[in-house]
Order: C-alpha cells, then sequence, then structure tokens
C-alpha cells in the first residue's frame, strides 16, 4: 500500500464535503491504488484494515456522486465538456466496482475485506437501480452489474476449504453471506439470480456447472424461502423493480432450468446424497414441470451398489423424489416393488438413512391390493436380516413385521400353519407323519430370488423371529415375545420404534431406575482374599503371596 489511512481520509474528505471538480483528481489517485494494491497481502491485519479504509471511502464518494448526478446518463448531442465530465466519472465508478469484484473473486481466505465489498457492491447496485434508470419513475434493475458479481462468487474459491467434505455444500463465506442476507429476503434478487445464472449455465456450463459450481448452488436453493413460495413474503431489494419479477412461471422454469443443467455437470457422491435428501421438499415443489426430474430420479433408484459404499445409499435416498412423482404426478415405474425388494440388503440395517427407508417402506406396502406373495416376500427378508443386524435395528423391524401381518391377515400362516399343528384326535400314524413333516422341513425361501412373487416366502417360516425371543438383548427378546401371543394388540406407532441404535438403547439402560436392586451374592465378604493378620473374613482362604 502506498496511501496510508491518513492520505486517504485527506484525499476523500474534499470531494464528499465539497462540490469543487478541481478534487475530483483525487478520486483517480484512490481508485488507481485500490486496483494496483496486491491482494495476496490481504492476509497481514495491517493491509486488510487500509484496504478495507480505501474501499468504504470510495464507497462514500460514489455515493456522493450519484447524488450530484455526476454519473447520470445523458442523452448529449455533442461532445461537450459535461459529457466528457460524466463519462470520467463512469469510467472511475467502473474501475472502481471491478476492483470490488476481484477482491470477491480474489481473495482466497475469509476475512472482513470480501465481505465489506459483497456489502458495497450491493448498495451500489441499488444505487444504480434508481439512477440508472431511463427516467425518475422508471422500472430498473441492473442486471448486467448483477450478473458480473455472479460470477465473481462462482469464481470465488478457498481452495481445500472450499466444501463441507460430508455434504459437498460450499462454505464459502461470500456465497453464506449473499444467501442469508440478500438471496432469502428479496423476491428481486431471487428472480435475476435464477435469471442471469440461466444463461450463463447456457452460455459456458462447463465453467460453471462444476463439482464447485454445484456445492455454491446447493448452498444457494438449499432453504425454503424462495419468492415462489406463497407462505413467504418476500421483500424486494431494489426501489422499483420490473413487474417481471412477480412472474412465478418465469421464476420456477429458470430454476428448473439451472437445476437440470447442474445435475449434468459435475456432482460428487456427497452432493448427489444431499440433493437426494432435500428433492422431495426442496426442489420438486418450486419446479415448472417436475416430472422432467423423473430420467434422473430412476437412474439413481436403478443405480447398482458401486465399490463405493457410500454410493450404495443413493436408491434408497431417490426414493421419496420417486414416491412423490408417483403420488401427485402420476408417473408410472415399471417393476417398482422387485427393486424396492431389492434394496433390502444387510447394509440397510447399518445406515442412517435406514428410518428414512422404513416410513417410505410402510407407506409402500400399505395397500391392501398387494398380493400376499409380495407381503411375505417382505417380512420374510426383514426377518431373515435380523440375523446378522444390531439391536437398534431389530427394534425397528419386529413392530414393523407386526403391523404388516395385521394389515394383511393372509400371511399369517407363515406364523401358524395348522399343517404342523398336533391335534388330540390324531391316529398314531398321522402323529408319525406329522413328526416326520417337521424333521423334514426345509426353508422353502429363496432368499436369491429378485422377483418377491417367487420367493415362495408364503410357503415358508418365520423361525427368524422365533429366535429373537431368546436374543441377548432383553429388550429385543422381550419385544420379540409379542409373536407368541394373540394378535389383539393395535397396530405400532413406528415412530417410536424408527430412531434406535447402541447408544440409544444403552442411554435408556443406564437411565432406568430399578425398582428392587439387582442381587449379586449371598454372603457378603470383607475382601477377595483371606488376611491372617487380623482375621477378616474372605471369599477365598489359604492363599499365599
Amino acid at each position: 500500500m502506498v496511501l496510508s489511512l491518513e492520505n486517504i481520509k485527506q484525499l476523500a474528505k474534499p470531494v464528499t464535503s465539497v462540490y469543487d471538480k478541481r478534487n475530483y483528481n483525487n478520486i483517480l489517485k484512490l481508485v488507481n491504488e485500490l486496483a494496483g494494491s496486491d491482494l495476496s497481502r490481504a492476509c497481514d491485519d495491517e493491509v486488510e484494515r487500509t484496504l478495507r479504509f480505501l474501499v468504504m471511502s470510495l464507497f462514500q464518494v460514489f455515493k456522493k456522486l450519484f447524488k450530484r448526478g455526476d454519473l447520470a446518463v445523458g442523452n448529449f448531442k455533442s461532445k461537450t465538456e459535461l459529457q466528457q465530465f460524466s463519462n470520467w466519472c463512469r469510467k472511475m465508478y467502473e474501475t472502481f466496482k471491478s476492483s470490488l469484484l476481484k477482491i470477491i473473486s480474489s481473495v482466497d481466505r475469509e476475512n472482513s475485506l470480501v465481505l465489506d465489498s459483497l456489502d458495497v457492491y450491493l448498495q451500489l447496485l441499488e444505487m444504480e437501480s434508481v439512477h440508472f434508470a431511463s427516467n425518475a419513475d422508471a422500472p430498473y434493475f441492473p442486471n448486467r452489474t448483477f450478473r458480473k458479481l455472479i460470477v465473481a462468487m462462482w469464481e470465488s474459491d478457498l481452495g481445500g476449504l472450499e466444501q463441507n467434505s460430508s455434504t459437498g455444500e460450499s462454505t464459502n463465506p461470500i456465497i453464506g453471506e449473499f444467501i442469508e442476507k440478500y438471496y432469502k429476503n428479496y423476491a428481486d434478487i431471487q428472480f435475476y439470480f435464477q435469471s442471469e445464472l440461466a444463461d450463463l449455465l447456457e452460455t459456458e456450463k462447463d465453467r460453471f456447472a462444476t463439482v464447485k459450481g454445484m456445492g455454491k448452488w446447493i448452498v444457494a436453493v438449499n432453504h425454503d424461502n424462495h419468492c415462489c413460495n406463497a407462505d413467504q413474503e418476500l421483500e424486494v431489494f431494489v426501489a422499483n423493480p420490473p413487474q417481471v419479477v412477480e412472474n412465478e412461471s418465469k421464476f420456477k422454469s429458470n430454476f428448473e432450468k439451472n437445476w437440470l443443467v447442474m445435475l449434468n455437470g459435475g456432482v460428487s457422491v456427497p452432493q448427489y446424497k444431499i440433493i437426494l435428501l432435500i428433492l422431495h421438499r426442496r426442489i420438486i415443489p418450486h419446479l415448472h414441470t417436475p416430472t422432467k426430474l423423473m430420467d434422473f430420479l430412476t437412474d439413481s433408484y436403478n443405480l447398482q451398489n458401486s465399490q463405493d459404499d457410500s454410493a450404495g445409499v443413493i436408491p434408497i435416498l431417490a426414493l421419496n423424489g420417486l414416491f412423490e412423482l408417483m403420488l401427485r404426478f402420476n408417473l408410472e415405474y415399471p417393476n417398482f416393488y422387485m427393486k424396492l425388494y431389492q434394496l433390502i440388503t444387510p447394509s440397510l440395517m447399518h445406515v442412517k438413512y435406514r428410518p428414512r427407508f422404513f416410513r417410505l417402506l410402510d407407506t409402500f406396502l400399505a395397500s391392501t391390493h398387494l398380493s400376499a406373495h409380495l407381503i411375505a416376500s417382505f417380512i420374510k427378508k426383514l426377518a431373515r436380516l435380523t440375523l446378522n443386524s444390531s439391536p437398534g435395528a431389530i427394534v425397528t423391524v419386529i413392530p414393523f413385521v407386526y403391523n404388516l401381518l395385521k394389515k394383511h391377515p393372509s400371511c399369517m400362516i407363515m406364523l401358524h400353519n395348522p399343517r404342523f399343528l398336533s391335534d388330540p384326535f390324531m391316529t398314531s400314524e398321522q402323529q408319525t407323519m406329522l413328526k416326520n413333516l417337521k424333521l423334514d422341513y426345509v426353508d422353502p425361501f429363496d432368499a436369491d430370488e429378485e422377483n418377491p412373487e417367487l420367493t415362495h416366502a408364503l410357503d415358508s417360516s418365520l423361525w427368524e423371529l422365533a429366535t429373537l425371543m431368546d436374543h441377548y438383548h432383553p429388550n429385543v427378546a422381550t419385544l420379540a415375545k409379542i409373536f407368541a401371543q394373540p394378535f389383539r394388540k393395535l397396530n405400532y406407532n413406528m415412530e417410536d420404534f424408527l430412531d434406535w441404535s447402541y447408544d440409544s438403547l444403552l442411554a435408556a439402560e443406564t437411565s432406568r431406575r430399578l425398582k428392587v436392586l439387582p442381587t449379586l451374592e449371598f454372603e457378603r465378604f470383607d475382601g477377595l482374599f483371606a488376611n491372617d493378620e487380623n482375621g477378616q473374613k474372605a471369599y477365598l482362604t489359604g492363599v499365599d503371596w
């Protein structure tokens, strides 16, 4: 920095305090100082403080120029001195804006200078909407100025600190500040952000539709404060925006266009997962034609388990969005239940999205029009998985299976098969045949069959649930004994069982109050080994050390 804080103050004050064009040469010095600054040194506290003061001083200067009309767009018929002066002021102003954009896009770490530059730039945009309009009352939004800001924010890069490794969302403070302070609160900012980004993606897709670009895009849309949301009453940022910002259909069209382009660009696995998590609540309701996501969702649902374990949950996460399209937009998905059946794997019982899957599965299997063979296959496969599952997962499966059996009584034969029941009026020959039938029993269930209609599950039995009655965990054993009792209980509320884990089971056990303390030993001892010197009573005697 060539200029000190005092120098900057001495140069800026004459311009803002007195209207004397002879002082305007000071603007050139201040603008050139900012334009020629070495931004790599912005991490230094002293340099950052000076640059911040310079930015704010120039903002006050151009704010004063706006009020004086020095930056107004005039229809000059000849190159008069007034026109030349106005053009010179505009040139200084554009140089100042370019310097702000350079700070926003180039500074590679979080500091106050970057955030100040963002705020100043948007305040300048607000003033442009008033002073650059064709006349005093004409509606105007400076979309070209806004587009340059979007480009600068997209180019801003914090390197290894740019993204959250678990979600793929951008952690860039510029994007966070812009979204929280401006995008979420102003309808015109939202409308022109989507409109300008749509144009940028159309002309320069490879530049903007990248993994880092997707991280910033997710931050921009992962909320409920959209201007097309009837529950949100957003303000407008500029004084008199064009009436087009009220066009909800146009906003949804641009929003949809941007989503489709971004999805066809670079997407990491964590981003893929968070997109599917928010799809049904924060994306589909704001699209102009949600059925355009059909291919994306069906491809996600059909995705086979890859070598990357983290990608194996993607079909599970795609269920919500797919269900939304099937329910509201009559999407037809062939062999839906076959694919749903294939998702029930041992890994399902250990992923954190297990509660989400069981909520949807409960909805998909609720219809009484589904065949008994299909329901029996789901019941049998879930029961089989409990043999190698954690107690938390088993606690979810037991009431789920119980509810299915209550809804579909035709599957009760898996618990209570008359063929294997003895009758007091049986002859000795019939009793022998029954005994041989039990001894020769082989479970006909085909665990490798992918079609749930062909697994022979209805001819099988739920012996897996009988083994759970002797489970090592008392909560599991007690819960499983419900199948040995008459089915008089009402359906379980699944919300009480979906979120159990080792931690919650242990926490519940340690916080449980005991009515009677457990007996550990029938006789009390003062020590484990004998002490011959003082004759203490001990459990073991005659031990020499």
